[in-house]
């Protein structure tokens, strides 16, 4: 049989602080960590500040304090790092010069399918000013493929119309 330990009133105290310790460590723990994985919903737009542009289609932002790295959701722009394609540099200039002279940028993610890549990075649409950059840059023929895995992707119509008018214009990779 287990002998019963009784507990002086000072080893209560101390106990009872101790358990409150702990709780309190706790709660302070689950509030950062709160913090830190706040859910964005999908389909509304939330601010966010520009920290670097990366390329045509890939950027770092502040999202909610944290240095978040985003590849624009959809379209893919010629490379303009390591292995440098035709209008790659273009492509890169383009978003850079949106991004750096926008008064607001604001991120907002697909209702449907993936929030991250294989890589981490979050993908969303991107607004500057209120207009949507991957339809911006297809304006200016500077994406050359599409990334569509069958998700109901958002403003696809209007990238697509986009692209088609740089195609009938003959704008950027279309120029022949």
């Amino acid at each position: 049989m287990a002998k019963k330990i009784k507990l002086t009133k000072r080893k209560k105290r101390y106990l009872a602080k101790s358990w409150l310790g702990l709780l309190v460590l706790a709660i302070i723990a689950g509030y950062n960590f709160y913090q830190d994985h706040k859910t964005i919903k999908p389909g509304e737009r939330f601010e966010v500040t520009l920290n670097e542009c990366i390329d045509g289609d890939t950027a770092w932002f502040d999202v909610d304090g944290k240095n978040t790295k985003v590849r624009f959701l959809y379209i893919d722009t010629p490379e303009s790092t390591n292995q440098i394609e035709a209008y790659g540099k273009e492509a890169s200039e383009y978003t850079k010069n949106e991004l750096t002279t926008a008064k607001t940028i604001e991120l907002e993610l697909n209702n449907d399918g993936d929030q991250t890549d294989k890589y981490d990075r979050l993908l969303a649409w991107v607004f500057v000013d209120g207009e949507l950059l991957q339809e911006k840059l297809a304006r200016e023929g500077l994406v050359e493929k599409f990334y569509d895995y069958g998700y109901d992707y958002t403003y696809k119509q209007e990238i697509i119309a986009a692209d088609n008018q740089a195609k009938e214009e003959h704008l950027g990779i279309y120029n022949k």
